[in-house]
Order: structure tokens, then sequence, then C-alpha cells
């Protein structure tokens, strides 16, 4: 008895290990449901077609532009023909070469301008921009410049904008950064992005205040910046992170006020001191320059220079 058992655990063994690798190679998708790659019958195109969309789904996207290459010179002007063309922009993106994947597309676009594919389409390059930027901010401007040149008013036409933008920030360059996105504002006024393209606007100032060490005029545009956004958005989702820019920035600019009247008094003119000090502790009440501020007020006091 104990002998049977052993044998039929071994054959069942053997059966799924069987059935396991017999079935590997099958995939599936929506367009071919469940296949063998390597036992597709490849007479006419859109058998091909099939076949190159389970070389994609099996990851061999060189192999499998080949072969939407093949069926589009077999094939032009289909719909077949636009399929296997989206595809392989498809493959490209996911085999990570971006650039051609965007050129890809575009050729779609560029035979037919019209296209009712445009959405889709402009869909697609979108999303090639958004992987771009990780690598190529350059490359990644160029794409979401396109979509927009493509499509002025279309459907992503502010997002494109907006990431236009961010990539300029990425690159450091606040002074395009910032243009990209007023223009947000002025192109598209009633984009669910203007809040946020306004808060950017003075954080690129402020960024660009950080990198130039101290620039206190943009400092104080910066500042002017946040409190628009402020107004404009009392209930939007960046006010907590600008009331806490607004008071770095009071911090900064407290901090100047403070030293030009130390200044003055090492050049001995206490009363021009006094101007300072006070200013620090009637506009920044709440910051450490209040309080040393303060200090410096009762030494002037105690040592007479100041009534």
């Amino acid at each position: 008895m104990k002998k049977q058992l052993i044998v039929l655990f071994i054959l069942a063994g053997f059966l799924f290990t069987g059935t396991k690798s017999s079935s590997a190679e099958w995939v599936w998708s929506g367009e071919t449901s469940w296949v063998d790659p390597d036992k597709l019958t490849r007479e006419t195109n859109d058998q091909q077609y099939k076949y190159a969309i389970a070389l994609m789904i099996k990851r061999e996207y060189i192999s499998a532009i080949g072969v939407f290459k093949s069926v589009i010179k077999e094939n032009p002007d289909t719909e077949l023909a636009v399929e296997s063309q989206l595809n392989i922009g498809k493959s490209y993106f996911l085999a990570g070469d971006y650039k051609s994947s965007f050129r890809a597309y575009e050729r779609l676009i560029e035979k037919d301008p019209a296209t009712r594919r445009l959405q889709e389409i402009l869909d697609r390059e979108f999303n090639v921009g958004v992987a771009q930027m990780e690598r190529d901010e350059y490359g990644a401007i160029k794409v979401f410049e396109r979509i927009i040149e493509r499509n002025p008013l279309g459907f992503i036409a502010a997002d494109s904008q907006v990431k236009i933008g961010e990539c300029y920030y990425q690159l450091r360059e606040f002074d395009q950064a910032e243009d990209s996105f007023l223009s947000v504002m002025e192109n598209y006024p009633d984009s669910e992005w203007v809040p946020y393209a306004q808060f950017r606007i003075p954080y690129c100032k402020l960024s660009n205040i950080r990198a130039q060490e101290r620039n206190y005029d943009l400092l104080t545009k910066s500042r002017n910046g946040f409190e628009v956004y402020l107004a404009n958005n009392p209930q939007g989702a960046l006010v907590n992170d600008t009331h806490e820019i607004i008071k770095e920035i009071d911090t900064k600019l407290a901090e100047r006020e403070y030293e030009t009247g130390t200044f003055y008094l090492r050049q001995k003119r206490p009363a021009a001191g006094l101007i300072y000090f006070k200013s620090v502790i009637k506009n920044y009440p709440e910051s450490e320059w209040a309080a040393l501020a303060e200090e410096k007020i009762k030494m002037l006091k105690n040592v007479g220079a100041i009534r």
C-alpha cells in the first residue's frame, strides 16, 4: 500500500510539473486571448499582428517592433497599420527608448493630422514626456511643447505647460520655470492648474533667491506672490505650505532689518539703528530677531544713547 501511494505521488508530481512546463510559454492579452507565440500561425497579416502582440507580452520588444513594421508595410493605410504603429510606440516606451517612442507616435499625426485617434496619441506622448523627465528634462520639454503645438487648447495642453515648468525647475532654471507657470495662468485661466501655478511662481522666485544667496528684492517679490496666492485660494491645498514659506521669508527679512540696525550702531548712529530695531519688532514680532532687537534697544537706553 505504501509503495502504491509513493508511486501515485511521483506520478502526480510528474503530471503537474509537465503541465506547468507545457503552459509556461502561453501569454494572454485582450487582443489575442491566450496564445502560445511559438505555435501561432503567421500566414495572414492578422496572425502576424497577434504574434507581435505576444512578443510584446514576452518583453521581446525589438522583435515585436520588426513584426509590426512588416504588418505596416504589407497593409499601409489600414486600421491594422495604425494599431501596429501605436504598438511600435508602446514597445519603444516599454523598452525605455523614449525618443524613438515619441517619434513613432509623431509619425501617426504626421501621416494624418486630423486622425480620430489624436487624443489617444497625445496622451501616450504625454506619458513619454513624464517618463523622460527623470533622465532628460530638455527632451521632455520638447515633447510637451509639441503636444501644445499640436493641440494648444486641448485636453492636456495645460498639463503639458505645467510639466514644462517642472522640467525647468528641475534644471534649476528658475526664471524659465516661472515664465512657464505664468503661461499656465495666461493661456489656461480656467484650468484646474491655475492655483498650483499661482503658488509655484513665487516659489520659483524663492528658489532663485536661495541659489543667489541673498537677493532681498526678489525675496520681497516672492513674499508678495505668496500673499496673492493666499488671497485667491484661502482654502487651497497649499495654504499650510504657503504660511510656512512666508514665515521663512519673514525670518530672512527680519534678519536683514536687524543687521542694518547693527550696521548703524557700528557707524555710531544709534538713532538710525533704533528705527530698524523698532521695524523688526513691529513687522516681525514672532521672529527670533524681534527679541534680539528689543535687547539692543534696552542696551542703547542703558548707555544713554537713546531716550
